[in-house]
């Protein structure tokens, strides 16, 4: 009949079936962590820029608000004299 070799005896009925579900289960496992670690390096981008955006905003508004306060400033000093 069918000769039972060293390599088909050591794997039972069922099992490649249960070792590709489990190397399947492994790659969508890979996947997910994978796909989680780029959306906290986006993060991470993400929140660098707005923190330098915001002080690029923090230095400009404040040397325009300088400005304005110096052009009032001038403004209240020459209609007083």
């Amino acid at each position: 009949m069918n000769e039972i070799t060293e390599a088909t005896a050591r794997v039972m009925p069922g099992m490649l079936e249960v070792a590709d579900r489990q190397r399947d289960e492994l790659w969508e496992l890979s996947v997910a962590r994978d796909a989680q670690r780029k959306r906290e390096d986006l993060d991470a981008l993400r929140l660098d820029y707005h923190l330098a955006q915001a002080e690029r905003h923090r230095r400009t508004l404040s040397r325009l608000v300088q400005f304005h306060e110096a052009e009032a400033e001038k403004l209240m000093k020459g209609s007083a004299a």
